[in-house]
């Protein structure tokens, strides 16, 4: 299991740029953190998978990730 935490979304460029953080987050209901199993991403990924993992799932750009290995 792959847990990713502190997910800080890229807002620029989108009707969020130039909205309260959270707010843009909540409204536009973006994980803080997320738990995955490994039939969604390999146990092996690395940041950049789960990058675009997030950008394919949410349909937003991240500005970074803090990942945990769970096995």
């Amino acid at each position: 299991m792959i847990v990713i935490k502190n997910i800080k979304w890229d807002f620029s460029d989108t009707e969020f740029e130039d909205c309260n953080y959270e707010e843009s987050r909540k409204i536009a209901i973006l994980p803080k953190s997320l738990k995955l199993k490994e039939d969604e991403l390999d146990s092996d990924a690395e940041d950049e998978d789960v990058i675009e993992y997030l950008l394919e799932n949410y349909g937003f750009e991240v500005k970074s990730i803090k990942l945990e290995k769970d096995d």
